[in-house]
């Protein structure tokens, strides 16, 4: 089919990725009754290809805010911060972490007392908020604290990480249980995690100065290369980009990393990003060109990721967890801890629009939809809560 994709390559994928989510039963039924023969290769390009497609369709407005174009020229006019309160719940310790899934339609939620909460965002409008409880440790003594939680790209895999040095897998698709189905052990705490967008690789980042890789399906553990490009620190945060063509990683050492996904080699260093004061998160502007970080100097900044050059700042607030895009990248989100809410900027001009309620105490983390203009919420006294435009 010219320009497009034949019959036979469409079913091909499909059955690549039925057998990769281990349906190769169903994989072989189709392939009989298509005709369409099997491989001997599982993998996730049909996922990623899904994915790379409504990553496109939603970015079509423009190249995102990175740049400061295709940004919604309107975000100034105040109307992007009407947002009102859809749902809340609550931990019983420090929410700690929050995620969106890659569709928008779930909600994960981590806490001090090692507890998950999967949310489904729709029923949480209807009174019905919390889907499932997991549990990540056992608590006591930080013992299975939650410093970080991510979905799988296909959306049937929670991950999380621990400062007690684990990370952890659950299944989403199982009715019942909520202990995890494979875990990997760390020699040190770890702060944040990130999926490779093939669902492949999971990156991760804790109190060693190195940026960890696990490989999901056979539970090896790598670290990037080492040498003068490592942190002299601990990592607080780690990302992938769209593509998964880069990792970025902030560090308590100050500075921001650019690390070649294919080859784990160092392409950039940000030092004394936040004028030496621990950098906090790093996350990806939609063009992949971009990175946003944010510091213990409450600064969130915006650069360029291949020269390492300042391209805006974002400054007015008392920064000192994570900042991230909305979902048209218009906005930039990030809690203020001064005022118990998240303040929102225009990414384009970099102009202060102002704040969102987040709750009675300090916000820990923001998360943002990927697929609507609504943000998560979380607070010291475990709440967590979730704003839509109004």
């Amino acid at each position: 089919m010219e320009g497009g994709v034949s019959r036979d390559e469409l079913i091909q994928l499909m059955l690549c990725q039925l057998s990769e989510y281990g349906f190769s039963n169903l994989s072989q039924a189709i392939a009989t009754h298509t005709k369409v023969p099997m491989t001997a290769d599982s993998n996730s390009r049909l996922a990623e290809l899904v994915r790379l497609g409504l990553q496109s369709e939603r970015g079509r407005a423009g190249a995102g805010a990175g740049a400061g174009a295709g940004a919604d020229e309107d975000a100034g006019a105040g109307a992007e911060l009407r947002y009102q309160e859809r749902w809340r719940v609550g931990h019983k310790g420090a929410a700690t972490a929050a995620a969106f899934s890659g569709d928008g339609r779930y909600v994960a939620t981590g806490a001090a007392d090692a507890s998950l909460k999967l949310i489904d965002v729709d029923r949480a409008r209807d009174g019905e908020a919390v889907l499932r409880t997991l549990h990540h440790g056992d608590g006591g003594s930080g013992g299975g604290a939650v410093t970080g939680v991510a979905f799988h790209p296909n959306g049937l895999v929670l991950a999380s990480c621990s400062a007690d040095q684990t990370l952890r897998l659950f299944d989403l698709s199982a009715a019942h249980g909520r202990a995890s189905f494979q875990g990997f052990r760390d020699s040190h705490a770890l702060r944040s995690l990130a999926f490779h967008p093939s669902g492949d690789y999971i990156a991760a980042g804790g109190d060693g100065p190195e940026v960890r890789l696990y490989a999901v399906r056979t539970g090896d553990a790598y670290l990037l290369p080492p040498g003068p490009a490592q942190h002299a620190a601990g990592i607080a945060h780690v990302t992938y980009s769209g593509s998964g063509a880069a990792i970025a990683s902030a560090s308590r050492d100050g500075a921001v990393r650019i690390w070649d996904g294919a080859s784990g080699r160092c392409v950039q260093t940000i030092a004394r990003a936040h004028g030496g004061e621990p950098a906090t998160s790093v996350a990806f502007a939609r063009d992949g060109r971009h990175v946003l970080s944010a510091g213990l100097d409450s600064a969130v900044r915006l650069w360029d990721a291949s020269s390492g050059r300042l391209v805006r700042e974002y400054a007015g607030a008392d920064v000192a967890a994570n900042a991230v895009f909305s979902h048209d990248a218009a906005l930039v989100l990030a809690p203020d801890a001064a005022a118990s809410a998240v303040a929102a900027w225009d990414a384009a001009s970099g102009r202060l629009l102002g704040r969102i309620a987040g709750g009675s105490q300090r916000v820990t983390w923001v998360a943002a939809s990927p697929a609507a203009a609504g943000l998560v919420a979380c607070s010291a006294d475990g709440g967590v809560s979730c704003w839509d435009r109004a």
